[in-house]
Protein backbone atom coordinates (compact mmCIF):
# COMPACT_ATOMS: atom_id res chain seq x y z
CA UNK A 1 0.00 0.00 0.00
CA UNK A 2 1.58 3.55 -1.03
CA UNK A 3 1.02 6.32 1.84
CA UNK A 4 0.90 9.34 0.15
CA UNK A 5 2.57 12.71 1.52
CA UNK A 6 1.29 15.23 2.03
CA UNK A 7 3.30 18.77 1.15
CA UNK A 8 2.06 20.98 3.86
CA UNK A 9 3.00 24.76 5.08
CA UNK A 10 3.29 25.94 8.57
CA UNK A 11 0.87 27.92 10.07
CA UNK A 12 1.86 31.91 10.21
CA UNK A 13 1.93 33.30 13.97
CA UNK A 14 1.92 36.91 14.83
CA UNK A 15 5.37 36.31 15.45
CA UNK A 16 6.36 35.30 12.59
CA UNK A 17 4.35 37.19 10.37
CA UNK A 18 6.08 40.30 11.83
CA UNK A 19 9.62 38.83 11.23
CA UNK A 20 8.44 38.45 7.32
CA UNK A 21 6.94 41.92 6.92
CA UNK A 22 9.37 42.44 3.39
CA UNK A 23 11.50 45.07 3.39
CA UNK A 24 11.81 47.65 0.45
CA UNK A 25 14.71 48.93 -1.13
CA UNK A 26 14.13 51.76 -3.71
CA UNK A 27 17.40 50.71 -5.72
CA UNK A 28 20.46 49.41 -5.59
CA UNK A 29 22.40 52.22 -4.48
CA UNK A 30 20.63 52.92 -1.21
CA UNK A 31 20.65 49.20 -0.74
CA UNK A 32 22.90 49.68 1.85
CA UNK A 33 21.37 52.59 3.96
CA UNK A 34 17.92 50.43 4.01
CA UNK A 35 19.88 47.57 5.75
CA UNK A 36 21.39 50.22 8.61
CA UNK A 37 17.83 51.33 8.58
CA UNK A 38 16.76 47.46 9.03
CA UNK A 39 19.26 46.80 11.63
CA UNK A 40 18.84 49.19 14.13
CA UNK A 41 15.49 51.29 13.99
CA UNK A 42 14.78 54.88 15.45
CA UNK A 43 14.14 53.85 18.76
CA UNK A 44 17.73 51.63 19.49
CA UNK A 45 17.59 51.07 22.83
CA UNK A 46 20.86 51.85 24.92
CA UNK A 47 23.24 49.00 24.72
CA UNK A 48 26.79 47.42 23.37
CA UNK A 49 28.14 49.93 20.81
CA UNK A 50 27.96 47.41 17.92
CA UNK A 51 28.01 48.17 14.48
CA UNK A 52 24.56 48.46 13.71
CA UNK A 53 24.21 51.32 16.24
CA UNK A 54 27.58 53.13 15.00
CA UNK A 55 25.67 52.95 11.87
CA UNK A 56 22.64 54.52 13.05
CA UNK A 57 23.93 56.60 14.90
CA UNK A 58 26.14 58.25 12.07
CA UNK A 59 23.00 58.30 10.08
CA UNK A 60 20.79 60.00 12.37
CA UNK A 61 24.22 62.64 13.02
CA UNK A 62 24.07 62.98 9.36
CA UNK A 63 20.81 63.69 8.51
CA UNK A 64 20.31 66.47 11.62
CA UNK A 65 23.41 68.15 10.22
CA UNK A 66 22.56 68.22 6.73
CA UNK A 67 20.55 71.38 7.48
CA UNK A 68 24.05 72.99 8.16
CA UNK A 69 24.06 73.41 4.51
CA UNK A 70 21.38 75.94 4.19
CA UNK A 71 22.57 77.48 7.20
CA UNK A 72 26.13 78.45 5.75
CA UNK A 73 24.61 79.25 2.68
CA UNK A 74 22.47 82.13 4.26
CA UNK A 75 26.15 82.90 6.64
CA UNK A 76 27.59 82.98 3.82
CA UNK A 77 25.03 85.19 2.07
CA UNK A 78 25.15 87.68 4.68
CA UNK A 79 29.40 88.00 4.52
CA UNK A 80 28.65 88.61 0.73
CA UNK A 81 26.98 92.07 1.58
CA UNK A 82 30.38 93.06 2.41
CA UNK A 83 31.84 92.25 -1.05
CA UNK A 84 28.86 94.34 -2.03
CA UNK A 85 30.02 96.99 -0.96
CA UNK A 86 33.76 96.61 -2.11
CA UNK A 87 36.58 94.08 -0.71
CA UNK A 88 36.90 90.86 0.64
CA UNK A 89 37.02 89.64 4.48
CA UNK A 90 40.77 91.48 4.84
CA UNK A 91 39.20 95.04 5.29
CA UNK A 92 36.63 94.27 7.48
CA UNK A 93 38.25 94.71 10.23
CA UNK A 94 39.84 98.13 9.19
CA UNK A 95 36.95 99.48 8.28
CA UNK A 96 35.19 98.66 11.18
CA UNK A 97 33.18 96.29 9.80
CA UNK A 98 33.77 93.03 12.02
CA UNK A 99 30.26 91.82 12.16
CA UNK A 100 30.79 90.77 8.36
CA UNK A 101 34.11 88.70 9.06
CA UNK A 102 32.14 87.17 11.98
CA UNK A 103 29.78 85.89 9.42
CA UNK A 104 32.17 84.78 7.42
CA UNK A 105 33.76 82.45 9.86
CA UNK A 106 30.81 81.09 11.15
CA UNK A 107 29.84 80.24 7.86
CA UNK A 108 33.19 78.44 6.87
CA UNK A 109 32.67 76.35 10.08
CA UNK A 110 28.98 75.50 8.99
CA UNK A 111 30.54 74.56 6.03
CA UNK A 112 32.44 72.15 6.84
CA UNK A 113 29.99 70.70 9.16
CA UNK A 114 27.89 70.07 5.76
CA UNK A 115 31.09 68.17 4.52
CA UNK A 116 30.94 66.21 7.12
CA UNK A 117 27.10 65.71 6.94
CA UNK A 118 27.52 64.91 3.40
CA UNK A 119 30.45 62.16 3.52
CA UNK A 120 28.06 60.34 6.57
CA UNK A 121 24.97 60.56 4.52
CA UNK A 122 27.15 58.27 1.74
CA UNK A 123 28.97 56.41 4.06
CA UNK A 124 27.36 53.47 2.34
CA UNK A 125 26.86 54.71 -0.88
CA UNK A 126 29.24 54.16 -4.28
CA UNK A 127 30.20 57.81 -3.94
CA UNK A 128 31.51 57.59 -0.64
CA UNK A 129 35.02 57.86 -1.59
CA UNK A 130 34.18 61.36 -3.17
CA UNK A 131 32.31 62.49 -0.31
CA UNK A 132 35.64 61.71 2.31
CA UNK A 133 37.82 63.62 -0.21
CA UNK A 134 35.27 66.87 -0.17
CA UNK A 135 35.61 66.70 3.67
CA UNK A 136 39.54 66.05 3.71
CA UNK A 137 40.10 68.51 1.30
CA UNK A 138 37.78 71.18 2.66
CA UNK A 139 39.24 71.27 6.36
CA UNK A 140 42.64 71.33 4.39
CA UNK A 141 41.66 74.22 2.61
CA UNK A 142 39.80 76.41 5.25
CA UNK A 143 42.60 75.61 7.53
CA UNK A 144 44.60 77.88 4.87
CA UNK A 145 42.03 80.30 4.24
CA UNK A 146 40.00 81.55 7.41
CA UNK A 147 43.17 82.24 9.13
CA UNK A 148 45.10 84.61 6.60
CA UNK A 149 41.95 85.67 4.57
CA UNK A 150 41.36 87.98 6.97
CA UNK A 151 44.21 89.88 7.26
CA UNK A 152 45.22 93.04 5.36
CA UNK A 153 46.44 93.32 2.13
CA UNK A 154 50.41 93.17 1.85
CA UNK A 155 50.67 91.16 5.06
CA UNK A 156 53.88 89.09 4.70
CA UNK A 157 53.36 85.56 6.60
CA UNK A 158 56.12 83.05 6.99
CA UNK A 159 58.29 84.94 3.69
CA UNK A 160 55.00 85.24 1.05
CA UNK A 161 51.95 86.94 1.57
CA UNK A 162 48.98 86.23 3.44
CA UNK A 163 46.65 86.85 0.51
CA UNK A 164 48.37 84.09 -1.88
CA UNK A 165 47.96 81.70 1.51
CA UNK A 166 44.15 82.39 1.53
CA UNK A 167 43.40 82.15 -2.22
CA UNK A 168 45.12 78.46 -2.72
CA UNK A 169 43.21 77.63 0.35
CA UNK A 170 40.21 79.09 -1.20
CA UNK A 171 41.03 76.92 -3.98
CA UNK A 172 41.04 74.16 -2.04
CA UNK A 173 37.67 75.04 -0.54
CA UNK A 174 35.68 75.29 -4.45
CA UNK A 175 37.77 71.76 -4.81
CA UNK A 176 35.97 70.18 -1.81
CA UNK A 177 31.97 71.58 -2.70
CA UNK A 178 33.05 70.41 -5.98
CA UNK A 179 33.56 66.96 -5.29
CA UNK A 180 31.04 67.05 -2.60
CA UNK A 181 28.26 68.10 -5.30
CA UNK A 182 30.34 65.04 -7.67
CA UNK A 183 29.39 62.64 -4.77
CA UNK A 184 25.75 63.60 -4.69
CA UNK A 185 25.64 63.39 -8.71
CA UNK A 186 27.16 59.95 -8.50
CA UNK A 187 25.16 58.65 -5.64
CA UNK A 188 21.82 58.28 -7.29
CA UNK A 189 20.28 59.18 -3.82
CA UNK A 190 19.81 62.80 -4.13
CA UNK A 191 17.87 64.95 -6.92
CA UNK A 192 20.59 65.10 -9.54
CA UNK A 193 20.16 69.32 -9.89
CA UNK A 194 21.34 69.87 -6.08
CA UNK A 195 24.43 68.06 -7.39
CA UNK A 196 24.67 70.80 -10.53
CA UNK A 197 24.06 73.00 -7.83
CA UNK A 198 26.64 72.44 -5.47
CA UNK A 199 29.22 72.34 -8.70
CA UNK A 200 28.28 75.26 -10.15
CA UNK A 201 28.80 76.81 -6.74
CA UNK A 202 32.03 75.55 -5.93
CA UNK A 203 33.92 77.90 -7.65
CA UNK A 204 31.96 80.94 -5.79
CA UNK A 205 31.84 79.28 -2.79
CA UNK A 206 35.96 79.68 -2.55
CA UNK A 207 38.23 81.20 -5.05
CA UNK A 208 36.50 83.26 -7.60
CA UNK A 209 34.45 84.38 -4.82
CA UNK A 210 37.27 85.30 -2.72
CA UNK A 211 38.83 87.50 -5.93
CA UNK A 212 35.16 88.59 -6.61
CA UNK A 213 33.09 89.30 -3.73
CA UNK A 214 29.70 90.28 -5.38
CA UNK A 215 30.15 86.27 -6.80
CA UNK A 216 29.84 85.27 -3.49
CA UNK A 217 25.93 86.16 -3.57
CA UNK A 218 25.11 84.12 -6.58
CA UNK A 219 27.24 81.07 -5.42
CA UNK A 220 25.11 81.01 -1.52
CA UNK A 221 22.26 81.06 -3.86
CA UNK A 222 23.29 78.36 -5.62
CA UNK A 223 24.32 76.68 -2.67
CA UNK A 224 20.73 77.66 -0.03
CA UNK A 225 18.74 75.96 -3.08
CA UNK A 226 20.89 73.13 -2.93
CA UNK A 227 21.21 72.56 0.51
CA UNK A 228 17.41 73.03 0.61
CA UNK A 229 17.35 69.70 -1.43
CA UNK A 230 19.27 67.61 0.39
CA UNK A 231 18.24 68.22 3.45
CA UNK A 232 14.59 68.11 2.52
CA UNK A 233 15.37 64.51 0.49
CA UNK A 234 18.01 63.51 3.53
CA UNK A 235 14.72 63.55 6.24
CA UNK A 236 12.77 60.88 4.18
CA UNK A 237 15.73 59.24 2.57
CA UNK A 238 15.22 56.23 5.09
CA UNK A 239 12.18 54.92 6.12
CA UNK A 240 11.96 53.17 9.49
CA UNK A 241 11.05 49.41 8.30
CA UNK A 242 9.56 48.46 11.49
CA UNK A 243 6.97 50.61 10.90
CA UNK A 244 5.63 48.40 7.79
CA UNK A 245 2.40 46.35 8.77
CA UNK A 246 2.76 42.75 8.81
CA UNK A 247 1.49 41.45 5.45
CA UNK A 248 -0.33 37.51 6.55
CA UNK A 249 0.51 34.64 4.83
CA UNK A 250 -2.55 32.30 4.57
CA UNK A 251 -1.75 28.68 4.31
CA UNK A 252 -3.03 25.92 1.82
Amino acid sequence: MTRAVRNTRPRTTGSTAGRSAPMRVVSRSDAGIAVVAAAAPEQTPAGPATNAAWAWTVRRFSRAAIWALPLYAVAFAVSSLSGLRGGNPAPDLIDGRPAYLIAWVIASWLGLVALVAIAGIHAAARSRGAAVAALLVGLAGAALMVPFAGLPDGTVVYGTSARSLALVGAALYSLSWFLAGAAVLRSELFNRLDGWLLIAASPLLGFVGLLSGPLQTVGAVFALTAGIGLAWSAGRMVPNVYAAPAVAVSGS
